[in-house]
Protein backbone atom coordinates (compact mmCIF):
# COMPACT_ATOMS: atom_id res chain seq x y z
CA UNK A 1 0.00 0.00 0.00
CA UNK A 2 1.52 3.32 -1.08
CA UNK A 3 1.13 6.41 1.05
CA UNK A 4 2.23 9.86 -0.10
CA UNK A 5 2.05 13.48 1.03
CA UNK A 6 1.30 14.50 4.59
CA UNK A 7 0.39 11.01 5.75
CA UNK A 8 3.74 9.67 4.58
CA UNK A 9 5.33 12.14 7.00
CA UNK A 10 2.91 11.28 9.79
CA UNK A 11 3.46 7.54 9.39
CA UNK A 12 7.21 7.88 9.61
CA UNK A 13 7.76 7.14 5.92
CA UNK A 14 9.23 10.50 4.89
CA UNK A 15 11.96 12.30 6.82
CA UNK A 16 13.03 14.69 4.06
CA UNK A 17 11.86 17.83 5.88
CA UNK A 18 13.67 17.04 9.14
CA UNK A 19 17.02 18.35 10.36
CA UNK A 20 19.70 16.94 12.68
CA UNK A 21 19.12 17.77 16.33
CA UNK A 22 22.33 16.64 17.96
CA UNK A 23 24.60 13.65 18.21
CA UNK A 24 22.81 11.16 20.39
CA UNK A 25 24.50 9.55 23.39
CA UNK A 26 24.68 6.22 21.56
CA UNK A 27 26.28 7.55 18.37
CA UNK A 28 23.05 8.19 16.52
CA UNK A 29 22.19 11.39 14.69
CA UNK A 30 18.76 12.50 15.88
CA UNK A 31 16.32 14.13 13.46
CA UNK A 32 13.61 16.66 14.31
CA UNK A 33 11.44 19.32 12.69
CA UNK A 34 13.35 22.61 12.25
CA UNK A 35 11.03 24.66 14.45
CA UNK A 36 11.30 22.06 17.21
CA UNK A 37 15.07 22.18 17.01
CA UNK A 38 15.07 25.92 17.71
CA UNK A 39 12.68 25.59 20.65
CA UNK A 40 14.65 22.69 22.10
CA UNK A 41 17.84 24.73 22.05
CA UNK A 42 16.14 27.35 24.23
CA UNK A 43 14.85 24.66 26.59
CA UNK A 44 18.36 23.23 26.87
CA UNK A 45 19.72 26.64 27.84
CA UNK A 46 17.06 27.01 30.54
CA UNK A 47 17.84 23.54 31.87
CA UNK A 48 21.54 24.40 32.00
CA UNK A 49 20.76 27.47 34.10
CA UNK A 50 18.80 25.23 36.46
CA UNK A 51 21.70 22.80 36.74
CA UNK A 52 20.52 20.08 34.36
CA UNK A 53 22.37 18.87 31.28
CA UNK A 54 19.32 18.30 29.10
CA UNK A 55 19.87 15.76 26.32
CA UNK A 56 17.63 13.92 23.87
CA UNK A 57 18.08 10.17 23.51
CA UNK A 58 15.36 9.78 20.87
CA UNK A 59 13.54 12.10 18.49
CA UNK A 60 12.15 11.20 15.06
CA UNK A 61 11.59 7.46 14.68
CA UNK A 62 10.70 5.94 11.34
CA UNK A 63 7.88 3.47 10.77
CA UNK A 64 10.40 0.68 10.25
CA UNK A 65 12.27 1.52 13.44
CA UNK A 66 9.08 1.51 15.52
CA UNK A 67 7.95 -1.69 13.81
CA UNK A 68 11.24 -3.36 14.75
CA UNK A 69 10.73 -2.47 18.43
CA UNK A 70 7.18 -3.82 18.57
CA UNK A 71 8.00 -6.89 16.47
CA UNK A 72 10.88 -7.83 18.77
CA UNK A 73 8.57 -7.62 21.78
CA UNK A 74 5.78 -9.51 19.99
CA UNK A 75 8.20 -12.32 19.12
CA UNK A 76 9.67 -12.50 22.63
CA UNK A 77 13.06 -11.09 21.66
CA UNK A 78 12.74 -8.04 23.90
CA UNK A 79 11.14 -7.86 27.37
CA UNK A 80 7.56 -6.67 27.72
CA UNK A 81 6.86 -4.73 30.92
CA UNK A 82 3.72 -4.88 33.00
CA UNK A 83 2.12 -1.78 34.54
CA UNK A 84 4.64 -1.92 37.40
CA UNK A 85 7.46 -1.95 34.81
CA UNK A 86 8.42 -5.50 35.64
CA UNK A 87 9.19 -7.91 32.76
CA UNK A 88 6.41 -10.39 32.08
CA UNK A 89 7.58 -13.88 32.94
CA UNK A 90 5.52 -15.23 30.05
CA UNK A 91 3.95 -13.51 27.06
CA UNK A 92 0.21 -14.02 26.59
CA UNK A 93 -0.43 -16.75 24.04
CA UNK A 94 -3.35 -14.82 22.56
CA UNK A 95 -1.86 -12.36 20.02
CA UNK A 96 -4.34 -9.58 20.79
CA UNK A 97 -3.64 -9.83 24.52
CA UNK A 98 0.07 -9.85 23.73
CA UNK A 99 -0.27 -6.62 21.76
CA UNK A 100 -2.35 -5.13 24.56
CA UNK A 101 0.53 -5.77 26.94
CA UNK A 102 3.10 -4.31 24.55
CA UNK A 103 1.11 -1.16 23.84
CA UNK A 104 1.14 -0.11 27.49
CA UNK A 105 4.61 1.36 26.87
CA UNK A 106 5.24 1.03 23.11
CA UNK A 107 3.16 2.57 20.34
CA UNK A 108 2.08 0.54 17.34
CA UNK A 109 4.06 1.58 14.24
CA UNK A 110 2.05 4.18 12.38
CA UNK A 111 0.60 5.43 15.67
CA UNK A 112 3.74 6.79 17.31
CA UNK A 113 4.10 10.52 17.86
CA UNK A 114 7.81 10.00 17.23
CA UNK A 115 6.96 9.71 13.53
CA UNK A 116 5.95 13.37 13.42
CA UNK A 117 9.30 14.98 14.16
CA UNK A 118 7.72 16.94 17.02
CA UNK A 119 8.45 14.66 19.96
CA UNK A 120 11.58 13.74 21.88
CA UNK A 121 12.65 11.50 24.74
CA UNK A 122 14.94 13.45 27.05
CA UNK A 123 17.06 12.91 30.13
CA UNK A 124 19.73 14.61 32.24
CA UNK A 125 23.05 12.73 32.14
CA UNK A 126 24.39 14.72 35.09
CA UNK A 127 21.48 13.52 37.26
CA UNK A 128 22.08 9.87 36.39
CA UNK A 129 24.04 8.11 39.15
CA UNK A 130 27.47 6.83 38.18
CA UNK A 131 27.20 3.32 36.80
CA UNK A 132 23.42 3.57 36.35
CA UNK A 133 22.14 2.91 32.83
CA UNK A 134 19.33 5.04 31.43
CA UNK A 135 16.10 3.03 31.64
CA UNK A 136 13.36 5.42 30.45
CA UNK A 137 10.96 4.16 33.11
CA UNK A 138 8.59 6.13 35.29
CA UNK A 139 10.31 4.62 38.34
CA UNK A 140 13.25 6.93 37.57
CA UNK A 141 10.93 9.90 38.23
CA UNK A 142 9.30 8.75 41.46
CA UNK A 143 9.67 10.92 44.56
CA UNK A 144 13.18 10.30 45.88
CA UNK A 145 14.51 8.82 42.65
CA UNK A 146 17.37 10.34 40.67
CA UNK A 147 15.29 12.04 37.97
CA UNK A 148 12.56 13.36 40.27
CA UNK A 149 13.95 16.91 40.42
CA UNK A 150 14.69 16.89 36.70
CA UNK A 151 11.09 15.81 36.10
CA UNK A 152 9.85 18.67 38.25
CA UNK A 153 11.93 21.08 36.16
CA UNK A 154 10.38 19.74 32.96
CA UNK A 155 6.84 19.93 34.31
CA UNK A 156 7.29 23.49 35.52
CA UNK A 157 9.15 24.90 32.52
CA UNK A 158 8.15 23.08 29.32
CA UNK A 159 5.16 25.27 28.50
CA UNK A 160 7.31 28.41 28.45
CA UNK A 161 9.16 26.95 25.45
CA UNK A 162 6.16 25.43 23.69
CA UNK A 163 6.54 21.86 24.97
CA UNK A 164 4.35 19.57 27.04
CA UNK A 165 4.27 15.96 28.27
CA UNK A 166 1.54 14.14 26.30
CA UNK A 167 1.85 10.95 28.34
CA UNK A 168 1.81 12.55 31.76
CA UNK A 169 4.32 13.70 34.34
CA UNK A 170 3.07 12.23 37.64
CA UNK A 171 5.07 9.05 38.12
CA UNK A 172 3.83 8.62 41.69
CA UNK A 173 0.20 8.61 40.53
CA UNK A 174 1.04 6.05 37.84
CA UNK A 175 2.62 3.76 40.41
CA UNK A 176 -0.39 4.06 42.70
CA UNK A 177 -2.79 3.13 39.88
CA UNK A 178 -0.59 0.22 38.82
CA UNK A 179 -0.41 -1.09 42.39
CA UNK A 180 -4.19 -0.73 42.79
CA UNK A 181 -4.86 -2.46 39.49
CA UNK A 182 -7.07 0.41 38.30
CA UNK A 183 -5.47 0.95 34.88
CA UNK A 184 -7.78 0.28 31.95
CA UNK A 185 -6.86 -1.64 28.82
CA UNK A 186 -6.52 1.62 26.86
CA UNK A 187 -4.42 3.39 29.47
CA UNK A 188 -0.83 3.98 28.36
CA UNK A 189 2.09 4.27 30.72
CA UNK A 190 3.27 7.54 32.23
CA UNK A 191 6.30 8.90 30.35
CA UNK A 192 7.69 12.05 32.02
CA UNK A 193 10.68 11.93 29.66
CA UNK A 194 8.55 12.20 26.50
CA UNK A 195 8.10 15.83 25.47
CA UNK A 196 6.25 17.25 22.49
CA UNK A 197 6.38 20.62 20.78
CA UNK A 198 2.73 21.60 21.08
CA UNK A 199 2.35 24.14 18.21
CA UNK A 200 3.55 21.65 15.61
CA UNK A 201 2.17 18.48 17.18
CA UNK A 202 -1.35 19.86 17.42
CA UNK A 203 -1.23 20.92 13.78
CA UNK A 204 -0.11 17.45 12.67
CA UNK A 205 -2.66 15.74 14.92
CA UNK A 206 -5.50 17.48 13.08
CA UNK A 207 -4.16 16.13 9.78
CA UNK A 208 -3.64 12.57 10.98
CA UNK A 209 -5.94 10.08 9.18
CA UNK A 210 -6.48 7.24 11.64
CA UNK A 211 -8.38 5.07 9.15
CA UNK A 212 -5.59 5.32 6.59
CA UNK A 213 -2.97 4.57 9.23
CA UNK A 214 -4.89 1.49 10.32
CA UNK A 215 -5.24 0.32 6.71
CA UNK A 216 -1.49 0.74 6.18
CA UNK A 217 -0.52 -1.30 9.23
CA UNK A 218 -3.14 -3.98 8.56
CA UNK A 219 -1.88 -4.39 4.97
CA UNK A 220 1.75 -4.73 6.07
CA UNK A 221 3.76 -7.92 6.51
CA UNK A 222 4.25 -7.31 10.23
CA UNK A 223 3.59 -10.39 12.39
CA UNK A 224 0.78 -8.65 14.26
CA UNK A 225 -0.88 -7.09 11.19
CA UNK A 226 -3.79 -9.60 11.21
CA UNK A 227 -4.82 -8.46 14.69
CA UNK A 228 -4.62 -4.68 14.55
CA UNK A 229 -8.19 -4.08 13.40
CA UNK A 230 -9.52 -5.96 16.41
CA UNK A 231 -7.16 -4.14 18.72
CA UNK A 232 -7.17 -0.59 17.41
CA UNK A 233 -10.49 0.79 18.54
CA UNK A 234 -11.02 4.56 18.27
CA UNK A 235 -10.34 4.79 22.00
CA UNK A 236 -7.06 2.90 21.71
CA UNK A 237 -5.91 5.03 18.77
CA UNK A 238 -6.63 8.24 20.70
CA UNK A 239 -4.77 6.88 23.74
CA UNK A 240 -1.68 5.89 21.75
CA UNK A 241 -1.52 9.26 20.05
CA UNK A 242 -2.46 11.15 23.24
CA UNK A 243 -5.18 13.02 21.39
Amino acid sequence: MEVTGIMARLLGLDESSLVPLEQGPFGRVLLIAPEVNAAFNKLQAAAQRAGFELKACSAYRSFSAQAAIVSAKFEGKRPVLDALEQPLSQLPSDPVERLNAILRFSALPGFSRHHWGTDLDVFAPNALPQGQSLELTYHEYLTGSYFHEFGAFLHENLAQYGFYQPYGADADAMLQKAQAGTLGVNDVGCEPWHISYRPSAERWAKLFDRALALDYVAASALPYAPYVRELMTPERMRALLAL
